[in-house]
């Protein structure tokens, strides 16, 4: 039954994780227009970056605190959106200046780190816990 349990938490934190992302970026369109940052430029285009990082780092956040095997799921899902950012570099990569790519792929190493850790300190709490 341990098993069970551990399979419906998963799921459900990495649909709380997808959902998130999502809400976190769109969070992030919402406030610059409410703001009245003009449409596009560079400045709307920093300010997209800030929360897309952001909205990695939520999601990152949430599968390393919430699922069982916190270390192996929170590396699996930066692997996820590495693969993701990799892709979206490569094929919208020429619609976008290349700071806003360097960025979001120097990025990546940091939002790995900050997954690890979070994934240990979830490790050390669930151990405590027991």
């Amino acid at each position: 039954m341990g098993w069970l349990r551990a399979i419906v938490g998963s799921l459900l934190a990495w649909s709380g994780a997808a959902a998130a992302f999502v809400a976190a970026n769109w969070s992030g369109g919402e406030l610059a227009a409410r703001l009245g940052l003009p449409p596009g430029g560079d400045a709307r285009l920093a300010w997209d970056l800030t929360w897309t990082v952001a909205a990695g780092a939520l999601a990152l956040w949430i599968v390393a605190r919430w699922t069982p095997a916190a270390r192996a799921q929170a590396m699996f899902a930066w692997v996820l959106l590495a693969a993701l950012t990799v892709w979206a570099v490569a094929t919208l990569g020429s619609e976008y200046p290349s700071w806003f790519d360097a960025a979001l792929l120097l990025a990546l190493p940091l939002l790995g780190v900050l997954a690890w850790r979070w994934a240990d300190a979830s490790r050390r709490t669930q151990k405590r816990r027991a």
